[in-house]
């Protein structure tokens, strides 16, 4: 399990993600960057077919939550959901989800509900745990996990504050947040592996 060592380097080297700001070219370049990479499928000759206005299921989520934290499908559904099987209600879902459940980045509940919607807090939650593999919300706080985890993200400069944290995500806004979730990473691991080598000489 990999973590992530932060630096006044690397914060300074943050950039402000304004997602309301951002043009419709901005959001189809993070849509082809994450199929690309095959996070999502590639609809280059027609764009349209990302659909950036609608919302995103939570299993989708799983996905690139699963791909972002560089862990392999799983080979074998264990049905920890009651409403999430190998065949039920994607063959391609139970093996995304519940990887993430094998390495502590979601909770075992009784239902995940796959075909739900996912809101901006839940997206953050599952994107960042699949980086920072060591955040945990304080349940003793008076502060809601929610906010607290708007917070941390706002902390690391990949969004800016918000409040409504209960709102649908729309695809163009994952995908923004997933790609400049995976530049954050490949940024850090750069400056890591800079940082030990300067240490080296």
């Amino acid at each position: 399990m990999k973590k992530v060592i932060f630096s006044l380097v690397v914060c300074f080297s943050f950039v402000w993600i304004v997602f309301a700001n951002y043009t419709y070219n901005e959001m189809l370049e993070s849509a082809n960057n994450l199929a690309d990479q095959g996070i999502v499928n590639s609809h280059k000759s027609d764009p349209q077919n990302y659909n950036l206005n609608s919302y995103v299921l939570r299993q989708e989520i799983a996905a690139i939550a699963r791909w972002v934290a560089n862990l392999p499908k799983k080979e074998k559904c264990d049905n920890l959901f009651e409403d999430l099987s190998a065949t039920s209600p994607n063959s391609w879902a139970c093996v995304n989800v519940e990887v993430l459940v094998d390495n502590n980045l979601i909770s075992t509940n009784k239902n995940f509900r796959p075909e739900d919607y996912i809101t901006k807090a839940e997206t953050l939650w599952m994107l960042i745990k699949s980086i920072w593999f060591d955040y945990f919300y304080n349940t003793n706080s008076n502060k809601s996990w929610q906010e607290q985890i708007v917070s941390f993200v706002v902390q690391k400069w990949v969004v800016k504050e918000f409040t409504d944290y209960n709102e649908k995500a729309t695809r163009w806004w994952v995908f923004i947040v997933a790609d400049t979730t995976i530049k954050k990473d490949k940024e850090e691991k750069e400056i890591e592996k800079k940082k030990y080598s300067d240490e080296a000489m």
